[in-house]
């Protein structure tokens, strides 16, 4: 923005002001000779027009006056010597009423050179803001070398004329430059997270907040969030995961936290309340394993979070999210992987009882699955599956039904027991049955009734349907997928 007063003190346009402009400052120049130029007119603008869609209309002007007031315009040049010989005395007093600035401008100045000169100005004042903004980065640069937070801050409030705090993710103030006080203007810039740890820099003044006080604003930011590192408590974070790693080698128990499965001060996903949730993956061979814990990785880069695995075999890992994470997001993560996987996702619990119990629980939910499947947190455990009498029984059936399919698919080169298998699991839904083995309705509904027929059996009674998907579930040994 430019002051008037420099405007008018240009002695090389020999303008004459006339009505001096409610307002102090304008955004740049720019010439009309439309009667309707709504769509045109820059707000907080000076227009320059020499009424040539006026003439012989002069009465009409005062109209024009107030019609370029309303797009916008704070002030109006009117050239004479062309159409006006002189502004006329209804304009000025339109002016005058309506708070819009008003001058002259003699035949012999060019609207270019007006132009020109407040363009000239912004550029040299944009220079001029420029390297101040260079010079006070450079200045919090080295003040934050220095490592003091409180410092930082205070030098970049003198330089923007404000008051900063920094609050953390549960709003309590980590440094500030002045108590919490009122003022007319706000902003607030959200640092970089790091897990559970963010941070939002809150700035209060009280004038507006320009382009270039925002960039320092968020160079501040950027520097804060590297002094905010802590590294007294990385340093302690460190020493316990060095304990631990000795007290694993050794063997011996941590007689502080027996229970505990990771060092407490250890930056590992847990929500506000503490809270973790367990995720057990499987696959079938190493490379679909690694590759799934490539795509959780890089999603989790994405986010800003890290990655939390333990590698339980050759074939599966266990891996910590947040408590409060969505099932959608969770499986997402994964990517493409996932349909070579085997997932089971556990129930929030909070990070100091986790355990091996949990995780052996977890793989053992998960081993039955096929491939591309996952175990949701709502889906109900039936241990009573693995009694010796039940196993039995089960047993028998897949002999008489899922074992059948099997031979028949190897000698006709089928997907029949696949077709059954997720039939089952899909509840009887045909729909998704199909949309699942990638083919259509009818072929899905031919394959089910052949089904029936070879393996003698009414899979519309709920008594049989439950009982071979008890069966499939219980055969942990063979992937169906």
């Amino acid at each position: 923005m430019l002051e008037f007063e420099w405007l008018f003190n240009q002695g090389a346009l020999e303008i004459n002001p006339i009505c001096a402009p409610s307002a102090t400052t304008f955004s740049g120049v720019q010439t009309n000779e439309l009667e309707d130029a709504t769509e045109f007119i820059q707000k907080d603008s000076v227009v320059l027009t020499i009424a040539i869609a006026f003439a012989n209309r002069e009465d009409e002007l005062a109209d024009y006056l107030a019609h370029l007031a309303s797009a916008g315009a704070v002030a109006v040049g009117i050239g004479t010597g062309l159409i006006l010989p002189t502004v006329p005395e209804s304009v000025i007093t339109a002016a005058k009423e309506l708070g819009i600035g008003l001058f002259e401008v003699p035949r012999q100045i060019s609207f270019i050179s007006i132009v020109s000169a407040v363009h000239q100005e912004q550029s040299r004042r944009n220079d001029i803001a420029q390297r101040r903004l260079l010079a006070a980065q450079e200045k919090l640069t080295h003040t934050a070398t220095r490592g003091n937070l409180q410092e930082l801050l205070h030098e970049a409030a003198y330089f923007i004329d404000v008051e900063l705090s920094i609050i953390n993710e549960r709003d309590d103030v980590v440094a500030s430059t002045a108590p919490p006080a009122k003022r007319k203007y706000f902003s607030s810039y959200e640092m970089t997270a790091h897990g559970e740890r963010q941070h939002t820099l809150k700035v209060d003044s009280n004038h507006p907040i320009v382009a270039e006080d925002r960039s320092l604003i968020r160079h501040c930011a950027g520097l804060a969030d590297m002094l905010l590192a802590r590294p007294v408590e990385l340093r302690q974070a460190r020493n316990e995961l060095n304990s631990f790693a000795l007290r694993l080698s050794l063997g011996l128990p941590d007689t502080t936290s027996p229970s505990q499965m990771l060092p407490t001060t250890l930056d590992f996903p847990r929500d506000k309340e503490g809270f973790t949730r367990p995720v057990a993956v499987l696959a079938d061979d190493t490379r679909s394993l690694e590759r799934g814990k490539l795509a959780l990785d890089a999603n989790l880069e994405e986010r800003g979070q890290f990655l939390y695995t333990a590698q339980l075999d050759s074939l599966s890992f266990l891996v910590l999210f947040r408590g409060d994470a969505e099932l959608q997001e969770m499986l997402e993560m994964f990517a493409g992987s996932l349909r070579r996987l085997r997932v089971a996702i556990g129930k929030r619990i909070h990070s100091t009882e986790l355990s091996s119990e949990h995780v052996e629980e977890l793989v053992a939910r998960a081993r039955p699955l096929p491939l591309g499947d996952y175990l949701s947190p709502r889906s109900q455990s039936m241990p009573w599956l693995n009694s010796e009498a039940v196993r039995t029984a089960l047993s028998s059936r897949r002999r008489e039904t899922i074992n059948v399919l099997r031979t028949i698919d190897a000698e006709r080169n089928t997907e029949l027991a696949r077709t059954l298998s997720v039939y089952l699991r899909k509840g009887g839904q045909l729909k998704q049955t199909a949309e699942a083995l990638k083919i259509h309705r009818h072929t899905a509904r031919n394959r089910i009734a052949h089904i029936e027929e070879l393996c003698e059996v009414d899979l519309s009674e709920p008594t049989v349907f439950a009982e071979l998907l008890f069966a499939i579930v219980q055969d942990t040994d063979t992937d169906l997928d």
